[in-house]
């Protein structure tokens, strides 16, 4: 309304421009995207908001800190100049995780690196030209401080003198940043810039001396924005995880022992016998095997992995140094295998993560824990790195026992490995590994945290955020700032409560004991119906799994190894598929069987006093508000009347109960506490039915074609369009 009538026109001409646009794009990608494709995709939210989003938040910090507990300054005598630590950072494991996806090599991760780089140090140029163009002060009315006289010295023997900002000394400073910033971003110069000492030295610099000059306002407004760019994002804007899957590692080190005559099959092993031999080589300073010797390929492949990643630590700084992920963690061994690599390929520098993902290896994580504690080889690591890292899977823990079974799996796993590593003053951070689908851990991210398990914490979290989450929460710059407060604001107030171990809430052992049972009988319904005769045929039927596979939106594909089976089906095409056909299974199956087991009374005393039960309750309240069991019903055409017959019921009276369930803890209809999710989908609801409809018409008519049939093309183009739509409009599909 405040536009003048010509902006107006103008606005309004590139708005249906826009739509006009959208109307003439392809709704679908023809080929698969390369894993470059994909880092670049993701980079694309660090430069609309993150490179912005996170400077602010940090200044808000700052100024809230100030407010309420005065300046540190004041208080400890220490340099007001000197910023807050970072409180957030940002990883990534697009490039680096290998696990299942052969289109991950060294060449992708070297690459993946250069492009983060190259988006990091073209927005700390910005910030130079920005700091040259307003930090303008004459050298005679102002004053320098010592340190900053002394490097102007040290600049005028080392360059050409700049007549353009003759007496202008801020400015002579900055230019000398901003030529060794432009060089490393062009390639022209050895030196990398060491972003957490060099660039951000001169800014430090700079804001130093004019808060000693009377520049305090400046320095506020101009230059801190820039140091916490740098300090949190660095000269590789977000460090790469490495990934891979256990049973990769066991080969390689077997390959190795093998060749260094150490042990011909380490695979045939029991437990112990792999721990005793990985720790005793561990302790020996020789190598297994000359660069260029007749190793497996798979075994130099991860060998080179190691190399490249000690090659772009030397080139983008110490900060670079990232996570070792080990998927599927069964054992000590599988912890110690990497670090055996790591030897091999000279690393020194790497944090080993066990991801422990299925309801056994996350009852198990505790005692892993405790035996590999006990090893004076991995302690002497552990000093080294100084914390442990365990990430715990939501995703392959639902789909292995349903949901309230790995919920309550989770939150027993992280205060046990929490409990362990206090008993063994190791400090830990716990990693999240979250997908954005209730069946995969997801759902707002602050009440999550606030929720989980009474000293898990400390001061110490990461969590994943993928799939359209980076859209919805990143995108613009506005709800990204209001996403990260709110995680910022349920961490410190988590991270406080655990800071005293001695007034942390206790749970009362009569609602453990409760959730444990109704856990127990859930996991029982749950397990009964994957493994029923026929459901593997049934899934496959009703809902669209092949067609999803098809689906050129990754680079990894659906499964790990490609048979036909849900132990190799991947959990997001699982709780994808669940979702297209309107079912949201993975989010409440095995719920309502499993709550039954508690009187009514006792359900709402735990829904009321407990935090995190309340969470799961009001969670698998959205994934049953989300679902719709009469367009699940219309899918069944898809399927024969025997599996229909079958399986059918067993789902819809388990929908049932598990409604009557969370109406019972709750005391109210489903969402009627939350309005404002309830009116979204029912906003959202007559605009994602029909597309539900044509796709159960469009796959019947596509399953019934030969494959050499004229018009398949363009029905298994019009399927995946519907796929797009239907994924759109549920929004946390996966």
């Amino acid at each position: 309304r405040d536009l003048s009538p010509q902006a107006r026109t103008i606005r309004e001409q590139e708005i249906v421009a826009e739509i006009a646009t959208l109307w003439q794009t392809r709704e679908l990608f023809t080929q698969k995207p390369s894993v470059l494709d994909e880092v670049k995709s993701a980079l694309y939210y660090f430069r609309r908001s993150l490179l912005d989003t996170v400077p602010r938040l940090m200044l808000e910090m700052e100024g809230a800190l100030a407010r309420y507990y005065g300046s540190a300054g004041e208080a400890d005598g220490a340099d007001k100049a000197t910023p807050l630590p970072s409180v957030i950072k940002f990883r990534s494991w697009i490039g680096g995780d290998r696990d299942g996806n052969p289109f991950v090599t060294p060449e992708v991760m070297r690459e993946a690196y250069a492009l983060q780089s190259d988006v990091a140090l073209t927005r700390y140029l910005d910030d130079v030209d920005g700091l040259i163009q307003r930090l303008s002060q004459w050298g005679d009315r102002i004053q320098l401080t010592d340190d900053f006289t002394e490097e102007q010295k040290r600049l005028e023997n080392v360059r050409p003198k700049l007549t353009r900002f003759e007496g202008e000394p801020y400015r002579l400073k900055l230019s000398e940043t901003h030529r060794k910033l432009s060089a490393a971003l062009k390639g022209t110069s050895a030196e990398q810039p060491d972003v957490g000492g060099d660039y951000s030295s001169d800014l430090a610099l700079v804001e130093r001396t004019l808060r000693a000059g009377k520049g305090r306002r400046a320095a506020d407004a101009f230059v801190r924005p820039a140091r916490y760019r740098a300090g949190v994002f660095g000269a590789h804007l977000a460090t790469l995880d490495l990934r891979e899957h256990s049973g990769m590692h066991e080969a390689a080190v077997a390959d190795l022992l093998r060749h260094a005559g150490v042990c011909e099959d380490y695979g045939a092993l029991d437990e112990e016998e792999k721990v005793e031999i990985l720790a005793r080589e561990l302790a020996s300073p020789r190598p297994f095997a000359a660069p260029g010797t007749g190793l497996e390929d798979e075994t130099v492949r991860a060998l080179t992995f190691l190399e490249t990643y000690k090659e772009v630590g030397q080139r983008y700084g110490d900060e670079v140094a990232s996570s070792y992920i080990i998927s599927m963690t069964a054992g000590v061994s599988d912890i110690l295998e990497p670090l055996i690599l790591a030897k091999q390929a000279g690393v020194t520098d790497v944090d080993i993560t066990p991801l422990f993902e299925t309801v056994t290896d996350l009852e198990n994580a505790p005692d892993i824990l405790t035996r590999l504690f006990s090893l004076d080889v991995y302690r002497q690591h552990l000093a080294r790195r100084g914390v442990q890292e365990v990430m715990i899977g939501y995703s392959d823990s639902n789909k292995d026992a349903g949901f309230l079974a790995a919920n309550w799996a989770l939150y027993e796993a992280q205060e046990r490995v929490a409990e362990t590593c206090r008993e063994a003053d190791v400090p830990l951070r716990l990693f999240h590994g979250r997908g954005t689908s209730i069946g995969r851990g997801g759902g707002p991210a602050g009440r999550a945290i606030l929720a989980q398990p009474p000293g898990s914490l400390g001061g110490r979290m990461r969590m994943t955020e993928q799939g359209e989450a980076l859209s919805d929460r990143y995108a613009d710059p506005d709800l990204a700032h209001r996403h990260l407060e709110q995680v910022a604001h349920a961490f410190i107030l988590s991270s406080a409560r655990d800071a005293r171990p001695e007034t942390l809430p206790k749970v009362s052992p009569q609602h453990r004991d409760a959730l444990s049972r109704a856990a127990g009988a859930a996991k029982a319904h749950y397990r009964a119906l994957l493994e029923a005769p026929g459901f593997l045929d049934f899934y496959h039927q009703v809902t669209p799994i092949e067609e999803i596979s098809r689906l050129e939106v990754g680079s990894r594909p659906a499964r790990r190894k490609g048979e036909r089976s849900l132990s190799s089906l991947r959990a997001i095409p699982w709780v994808f598929s669940w979702t297209q056909c309107r079912a949201n299974l993975p989010g409440w199956y095995g719920l309502g069987t499993g709550l039954a087991e508690l009187d009514d009374d006792l359900l709402r005393e735990m829904y009321e006093a407990w935090p995190f039960f309340k969470t799961v309750v009001d969670f698998a309240q959205m994934s049953l508000a989300k679902a719709d069991m009469g367009i699940f019903e219309s899918y069944l055409v898809l399927i024969s009347d025997e599996l229909k017959e079958r399986f059918w019921p067993l789902i819809h009276e388990e929908f049932e109960r598990s409604v009557h369930a969370v109406n019972r803890a709750t005391g109210v209809t489903l969402l009627e506490h939350d309005p404002t999710l309830r009116r979204g989908i029912e906003l959202r609801n007559p605009y994602v039915d029909p597309i539900s409809y044509l796709q159960v018409e469009l796959l019947k008519r596509l399953r019934s074609l030969d494959e050499s049939a004229p018009e398949r093309d363009a029905l298994d183009y019009s399927v995946r369009v519907s796929l797009l739509g239907v994924s759109a409009g549920m929004r946390n599909t996966g």
